[in-house]
């Protein structure tokens, strides 16, 4: 996974890699600037004396510099700890200590406040990098600091760095809660990573230039895999503004092709969908009729023009304006982490917008099962 980001730099070049909303409009990032970007700071973890193997934490909201500092500490032979921004002082002393880490990017001031609520109780960890620097930080580096500290080096140290990491390294440690006791780190190496990368891509889940709409955390082990397949694949990220209000709204302006979630997302816009229907039977009866063309359509049966004739009303008078809530060119969501009702499942595939199922583990992420909109799991 070391030279996933540099390859599709080079590979992508002036495409738009990630893009985020900057006051009213949403702004878009090459994968050349995207490369440049991780490039000057993996090289400024170097500028910190950071070696092979040592930990290095991520404590923010999943935003475009959290996939900077994690491809930049992957890049340079680093290992990336995942931190959930909810965490509270002490949960993420835990994890800071727990891993060693010696270095940690935190997101402003309020991330901040925790790493140095606990400081004193952390003998290895010697650097703090902060993504939006804000008041007095301290002895924190502000991010465009870091970078230009790495701008200034040989790029030739870092291409040595990549080059010297193989598929047996660890990569990547993710703190999951178990079910007793305090969170295990789950240990995962460049091997794993890219193996389970290559089968999501192999098995279709996303496609060749997908655009992704992606509020999960990244601190999660899904988040992590859907950002590493798109990139691979020349796609767009466009992250969310850390407003859950503000989701079905990004969707619409962002019209995203794949859309990673949750049940409980779905089940919103499912209640925002169906709470004008007029007629609770004639609302089932357009499910029914989506379900049966669409079915027909899957098996490559011909779809008698009766039917089709009430299938394009219904599209005109329901099906559209659901997907118009996703933006209006999805090809495929999927959840996730928790069950999702059947009905609902039905009522968005009906509309033209598939929700695939999928499940993995943190522990066996080599492993990872999910459907696609043409058959079962895989």
């Amino acid at each position: 996974m070391a030279d996933l980001l540099p390859l599709a730099a080079e590979r992508y070049g002036g495409e738009t890699a990630p893009m985020h909303k900057a006051g009213d409009e949403w702004a878009e990032t090459s994968y050349e600037e995207l490369g440049r970007a991780v490039r000057e700071t993996a090289l400024g973890l170097v500028d910190l004396g950071l070696a092979h193997g040592d930990k290095v934490a991520i404590l923010s909201h999943t935003r475009p510099e959290w996939t900077h500092a994690n491809f930049a500490i992957l890049s340079a032979g680093l290992v990336s700890v995942s931190i959930y921004q909810t965490n509270s002082a002490e949960e993420c002393h835990y994890v800071l200590e727990h891993s060693e880490s010696r270095a940690v990017f935190v997101e402003d001031a309020e991330q901040l406040a925790k790493v140095r609520a606990v400081a004193d109780r952390l003998p290895k960890l010697e650097h703090v990098v902060i993504f939006d620097p804000s008041g007095d930080l301290g002895h924190a580096i502000a991010l465009p600091e870091l970078r230009e500290r790495g701008a200034a080096r040989d790029p030739a140290e870092l291409d040595a760095r990549t080059a010297a990491v193989g598929k047996d390294d660890l990569a990547i440690t993710i703190y999951t809660s178990g079910t007793t006791g305090p969170p295990k780190g789950c240990l995962l190496t460049h091997g794993n990573y890219r193996d389970v990368t290559s089968m999501t891509e192999e098995a279709g889940a996303l496609a060749a230039r997908d655009s992704v709409y992606l509020f999960l955390p990244l601190a999660h082990a899904f988040a992590k895999l859907i950002q590493f397949v798109a990139l691979d694949l020349g796609g767009k990220i466009a992250y969310w503004e850390k407003d859950p209000q503000k989701i079905v709204p990004n969707l619409i302006e962002v019209k995203p092709t794949y859309f990673p979630s949750v049940p409980r997302m779905f089940e919103k816009i499912y209640t925002l969908a169906t709470s004008a229907a007029e007629d609770p039977e004639q609302l089932k009866q357009a499910v029914a009729l989506g379900l049966k063309v669409r079915e027909l359509r899957r098996e490559g049966k011909e779809v008698p023009a009766e039917l089709q004739q009430a299938f394009d009303a219904a599209d005109e008078k329901l099906y559209a304006n659901v997907r118009a809530l996703f933006g209006g060119q999805i090809r495929e969501c999927v959840t996730g982490a928790a069950p999702i009702a059947q009905e609902i499942l039905e009522f968005f595939y009906a509309c033209g917008v598939p929700v695939m199922e999928g499940y993995g583990m943190t522990e066996t992420w080599t492993i990872a099962t999910g459907q696609t909109p043409d058959r079962g799991g895989d």
